[in-house]
């Protein structure tokens, strides 16, 4: 049996990585009669992301449950690869945006995940053989943190609540790089060709983003769009600010239980807007910094930018 070509979609959060997973998922059938093999990225991150995060988690020290082993990671995720082969195809498709981290990663530090570089090692060790392909998706540092906080906000305690002002003063004081995350990438995946897009170009360049992920056996202007009936709803800028003045007022525990409350009392959309903790002069910085990085992105021989047809 002649081996697939793997192919990894890493992410990276909100840079509409789930709006990917599920096309993919929905036209897995057609995909499937191409030579395309998609994991639906909930068998990916159960069966590879969160062993791999278990085992980095107490490698460095942490408490963490379930403890797994290097030799339990090593059989786990080897059954996993086994059993995706042995289905065939010419090309084998994962995808989960949680490889270098979390969310909540990058809002108690303010840096882009903190341990990408640990979990992106194991992660990436546990594939039988090289990967061929990587591709991630970039976002303005003032949007990434701004969402990031949204999806942080989602499931944290009032044990490891950060405030706003805490995660904006220790990102500008960190000053992100998407550049110094992708040389990592690189070394981890030294036989994979890299390939990176603009989340601000994302509709502009979805077709061709798609038919790089799928391969050029896929028509990609055949795949049916996702539905929506699954679609997490997202927190408004009203709800959010709701949520931290009930924080400040009667405390992290007490206000988080009303998350859910406020997010549908203040549904994001005209209304009640988008959430954003920037002032003018920091996101104005923050955009600076991140439109530097892309230039640096782009010089770098070992990344492939997917870009605009007017770049």
């Amino acid at each position: 049996m002649s081996r697939p070509r793997l192919v990894l979609h890493g992410g990276f959060h909100k840079t509409a990585t789930s709006h990917i997973q599920s096309l993919l998922a929905r036209n897995s059938g057609l995909l499937e009669r191409k030579g395309v093999q998609y994991v639906h990225h909930r068998d990916t991150r159960k069966r590879l992301t969160v062993p791999v995060q278990c085992n980095v988690y107490n490698a460095i020290g942490m408490d963490w449950n379930p403890k797994i082993s290097d030799d339990e990671l090593h059989e786990m995720t080897g059954l996993f690869f086994d059993e995706l082969i042995s289905k065939g195809g010419e090309r084998l498709i994962l995808s989960d945006e949680n490889m270098a981290g979390h969310c909540g990663h990058c809002v108690k530090r303010g840096m882009l995940y903190r341990w990408r570089r640990r979990l992106i090692e194991v992660f990436s060790l546990q594939f039988p053989y090289p990967v061929s392909e990587v591709h991630l998706g970039l976002r303005n540092y003032a949007d990434f943190f701004a969402s990031a906080y949204v999806e942080y906000l989602r499931s944290v305690t009032g044990q490891w609540f950060v405030d706003e002002r805490m995660m904006r003063r220790q990102v500008l004081e960190t000053m992100p790089s998407w550049h110094n995350v992708l040389k990592s990438v690189v070394t981890l995946f030294p036989d994979a060709k890299v390939t990176v897009w603009r989340y601000e170009d994302f509709r502009n360049i979805d077709q061709r983003i798609l038919s790089n992920l799928c391969g050029s056996q896929v028509d990609v202007a055949k795949l049916k769009l996702p539905k929506d009936t699954n679609k997490r709803p997202t927190a408004s800028g009203r709800a959010v600010s709701e949520l931290l003045q009930l924080i400040h007022r009667d405390g992290a525990d007490q206000a988080l239980a009303k998350r859910v409350e406020l997010q549908e009392k203040y549904p994001r959309g005209k209304e009640f807007g988008s959430y954003d903790p920037w002032t003018p002069e920091e996101r104005a910085h923050l955009t600076r910094m991140y439109d530097r990085d892309i230039e640096d992105i782009r010089a770098n021989p070992d990344i492939c930018v997917v870009e605009p047809a007017h770049v």
